[in-house]
């Protein structure tokens, strides 16, 4: 899919063109982007398909400068990202679908064992931040309850399984 290609160079923080911040330098560039990702995302085919939506979604926040949201915001269709616990450094999988809504140190949570598993506590959409809660506004417009309920955990708050 080319926007997501595109977002991919725009969001990338190895910049071969120097420091300069392509949303400034390439503003008009930048807009058209944006247009074109709003439009694919009202299109009915990308409807049928959860990964190819999240994957727009992705490429809409790295088009309006959202860089952290534009590169990984594709945990969404995995349920699960991986973050290093600011107070202890364990590595934390946060899962959140399929296998429960969790965090938890244990790489293998998906198979059936003795994994401590912390829950999730999702927030509110009217105690997102602005782009979190634009996010959630835009998935249930869109008609993607499914993903406008994992934005809930995503956004929520998560402890370590290890230091709690």
């Amino acid at each position: 899919m080319p926007l997501v290609l595109a977002v991919a160079i725009v969001a990338s923080q190895d910049r071969p063109y120097g420091d300069e911040d392509p949303h400034e330098t390439y503003a008009g560039e930048m807009a058209a982007l944006r247009k074109l990702a709003q439009e694919a995302l009202r299109e009915p085919s990308s409807a049928d398909d959860t990964h190819a939506y999240v994957d727009l979604l992705q490429a809409l926040l790295g088009f309006e400068g959202v860089d952290v949201w534009a590169e990984h915001l594709d945990g969404l269709n995995d349920e699960e990202f991986e973050v290093p616990c600011p107070a202890c450094a364990s590595e934390n999988f946060i899962a959140f679908g399929t296998h429960g809504y969790f965090s938890t140190t244990d790489s293998r949570y998906m198979c059936e064992g003795s994994a401590r598993k912390v829950p999730l506590a999702p927030r509110h959409p009217s105690e997102m931040a602005d782009s979190a809660r634009r996010l959630h506004a835009r998935a249930i417009a869109d008609g993607r309850p499914g993903i406008a309920d994992k934005l809930t955990f995503v956004f929520g708050d998560a402890h370590c399984a290890d230091c709690g």
